[in-house]
């Protein structure tokens, strides 16, 4: 009965795609967590789709095994007390993956269409909340995308609740419902990646009143964006992690002409900052609020931006993001970004809205101001302030990053995020020429 209960009220995405549906079907069938390696190619990229019909084939078939060898003598109870090491388990899936991936955190959506696969062979309430439970410690260590196991979570719940399932709904409660039901913090030191991650009622209106100025100006900005405590917080977690990636970072590349093409000095000349990627699975330190920020650039932020522009005729739906989140830094002296669009073709490149935001202030006479062209001559300069995102139409809106003073107190923090779509139907006015 429990699983035609989650099979209806979860609406799990395992069900939505057919494709995977015949993955997971195989995967019911199959105990080999190691499936036969193909060829070099295509089968071997994770992105592609044999690519993810491997990954996915071992995952679920992975996971079956780990479930099945804690669980299927003992239960929940076997389950609940082996937690540490069927996440440990899950580690090593990702860690033995068949295929390739750039980050490791692009097969995190994966992980998570096996864990929905389970649900609907849950055999009880009380295996239904620690499957639930199991992905949410999964999501701590950033083995699954936060805001997937937040939805299953609250479905659950629902399900778990209105069948009178009291000791299972305690189950879920005194385990991801510790995490993912935290309040709003008041204070720095109470901000997690769980409540960094959802959405707040009060970004989600501000967002949506920028999407009209996005497309009546191909430009926005916000200010307060993620409000205090959560933006000094995540202001901290990203200064830290810079200092302490300092060694990761590499100088800024161009899309159209890499430095091995055209030479240090002359990138140099055109960009220079330097940058890193941030994945969305930086867990492991200052809290886990790194890589929760680059989740809340990915997810957390499209979901109002999705509604407000259209949907997916304008924007890319959650599930089909690869990409991460750029941290730059410009030094004192920093020569800055000449003047560039961010998409040189809107035809062959996907990329429709860029998002920036500040964590940290500078003045103006640190130099390093955003200047966007909107409309020519027309100059538009934003100084980076903590808390302020801006976003503009990546095809549409000509920017620069001017050059830093020498003497500037501090260095440049700025996070990038670039949501795909329809590069044309941004702005308004565009979209209709």
């Amino acid at each position: 009965m429990i699983s035609a209960l989650t099979r209806a009220a979860l609406g799990a995405r395992a069900c939505t795609s057919r494709r995977i549906r015949r993955i997971t079907n195989l995967a019911s069938r199959t105990f080999s967590t190691t499936p036969t390696r193909g060829s070099e190619g295509e089968d071997d990229v994770g992105t592609s789709e044999s690519g993810q019909e491997r990954a996915l084939l071992h995952y679920c078939t992975g996971l079956r095994q780990v479930l099945s060898k804690h669980g299927d003598d003992g239960g929940a109870e076997s389950l609940a007390r082996n937690r540490e090491g069927i996440v440990r388990a899950c580690e090593e899936l990702r860690r033995t993956l068949p295929v390739k991936y750039d980050y490791r955190f692009m097969s995190s959506g994966l992980l998570m269409h096996a864990f929905e696969f389970e649900l609907e062979r849950a055999r009880s309430p009380n295996e239904l909340a620690e499957y639930v439970n199991i992905a949410t410690q999964c999501a701590d260590i950033g083995l699954v995308p936060l805001h997937s196991v937040r939805n299953t979570y609250v479905r659950v719940r629902e399900v778990l609740e209105s069948h009178g399932a009291a000791t299972a709904s305690d189950a879920l409660l005194n385990c991801a419902g510790k995490r993912i039901g935290q309040t709003n913090p008041t204070r720095v030191e109470d901000v997690t990646p769980w409540t960094l991650t959802r959405n707040d009622p009060n970004l989600d209106a501000k967002i949506v009143t920028a999407c009209m100025d996005v497309k009546n100006r191909g430009f926005a900005i916000i200010d307060g964006a993620l409000g205090f405590p959560s933006a000094d917080a995540v202001r901290v977690a990203l200064e830290k992690h810079a200092e302490r990636t300092k060694a990761q970072f590499t100088k800024g590349e161009l899309d159209q002409s890499e430095r091995h093409v055209i030479g240090d000095a002359a990138v140099d000349k055109i960009r220079d900052d330097s940058i890193t990627w941030l994945t969305g699975d930086e867990m492991m330190f200052d809290g886990g609020l790194v890589g929760a920020f680059a989740q809340f650039m990915r997810v957390t932020m499209l979901n109002p931006l999705h509604l407000a522009l259209g949907g997916d005729k304008v924007l890319a739906p959650v599930d089909s993001y690869i990409s991460n989140t750029m941290l730059s830094v410009y030094e004192p002296g920093a020569r800055g970004f000449v003047a560039h669009v961010d998409n040189m073709g809107p035809h062959v490149d996907p990329r429709a809205l860029t998002a920036i935001y500040y964590p940290m202030s500078s003045t103006p006479s640190d130099g390093g101001a955003l200047a966007l062209f909107p409309d020519d001559p027309r100059i538009v300069r934003i100084t980076p302030t903590a808390d302020r995102l801006v976003l503009f139409a990546s095809a549409r809106v000509p920017h620069a990053v001017e050059a830093r003073c020498l003497d500037a107190k501090s260095t440049r923090l700025a996070a990038s995020f670039w949501y795909i779509g329809n590069p044309n139907a941004v702005i308004t006015r565009a979209a209709a020429a």
